[in-house]
């Protein structure tokens, strides 16, 4: 299943590593939203590592996830921790529980006032691409 794109402009390149292969590019030339899931106790987990952080089993697959989720916690980032980022600002910043279950961070898209956003709303992906970075991250958007 592929997930809305939208271009973006990335002061840098926002990814968090670059060990995690399988999933980025995927997700920069495909669209698609994939997690590691563990073969032997079937759950999912991230960030993404060659060992099951719940059994610890070697035997992982990378697996399409479903993009769903509901909000954790959110932020409104107004200081530029980067000269770069400055223009940007306001940025939403998020973490979401997936509905497969582990809890990952991005930005936050879609709102007027982060104050009215209610924790635990369902949220969406929506992949932002920067084409010249060769970059993508993951934006969460109310549902």
């Amino acid at each position: 299943m592929a997930f809305e794109v939208r271009k973006i402009t990335l002061p840098f390149d926002l990814r968090t590593s670059y060990d995690n292969e399988p999933f980025y590019k995927p997700a920069q030339e495909e669209g698609k939203f994939l997690l590691p899931r563990c073969k032997d106790c079937g759950k999912y987990y991230w960030p993404a590592a060659f060992i099951c952080e719940h059994c610890g089993s070697a035997n992982v697959e990378w697996v399409e996830a479903s993009g769903h989720g509901r909000l954790y916690s959110k932020v409104e980032e107004r200081f530029a921790f980067h000269p770069g980022i400055k223009e940007y600002l306001p940025i939403g910043l998020c973490s979401v529980n997936l509905d497969e279950g582990p809890r990952v961070f991005g930005r936050l898209l879609g709102y007027e006032n982060i104050e009215d956003v209610p924790y635990d709303a369902p949220v969406h992906l929506v992949w932002l691409r920067d084409d010249e970075k060769a970059a993508t991250i993951m934006g969460w958007e109310l549902d």
